[in-house]
């Protein structure tokens, strides 16, 4: 209860401080015959969050630790002595996996701030979404305790991963197997 409680204050203030920090900045007018790279430089300039740590810092840091703590949650093994069933039972299980969930879905926000270096210009913005999407979703089976969710969205967020390495970890990889 504890914890509820202090993740809600937390989200709380985080909301209020982006409400207030919208409110008091100015705005420009998009150019549209700027760049892509352009747009993304006018952004990090206007935007009040500084980003130190690169794109694949925060992939190495926070998504790659917290997706296999995800992935590593259910499983099936099969051996000499028999079938053995792996998956949150108690409740501090449970909370592990949803902190895992939530350093996925503020992750997804890390990345998409203005001005963080990645290795293709500004293409993490939209790349974050995907992520978010599926790592709320984790969250609230977390939340439910819900295996079977669990399992389903693991398989979605493999593939989430797998669509943004193939942009910015092998994208000669992903080229090549198109053009068979």
């Amino acid at each position: 209860m504890v914890f509820r409680s202090r993740m809600l204050n937390l989200l709380t203030f985080c909301g209020t401080a982006c409400l207030l920090s919208a409110c008091g900045s100015s705005t420009t007018a998009t150019n549209p015959d700027k760049s892509t790279g352009s747009r993304a430089a006018d952004a990090a300039a206007v935007s009040p969050y500084k980003p130190t740590a690169t794109f694949q810092e925060i992939m190495d840091s926070i998504v790659d630790p917290s997706s296999d703590v995800i992935w590593e949650a259910v499983s099936t093994t099969v051996d000499a002595k028999g079938i053995h069933e792996k998956q949150p039972h108690t409740d501090a299980e449970w909370h592990e996996f949803r902190r895992r969930a939530i350093l996925l879905v503020e992750a997804a926000n890390l990345i998409a701030v203005p001005g963080r270096r990645v290795a293709k210009g500004d293409k993490s913005v939209e790349d974050g979404a995907p992520l978010r999407e599926i790592s709320v979703e984790l969250v609230a089976a977390a939340d439910n305790k819900n295996v079977a969710a669990v399992t389903d969205l693991g398989g979605a967020l493999d593939e989430v991963c797998e669509s943004c390495h193939k942009v910015f970890w092998y994208p000669e990889l992903a080229q090549n197997s198109a053009t068979r």
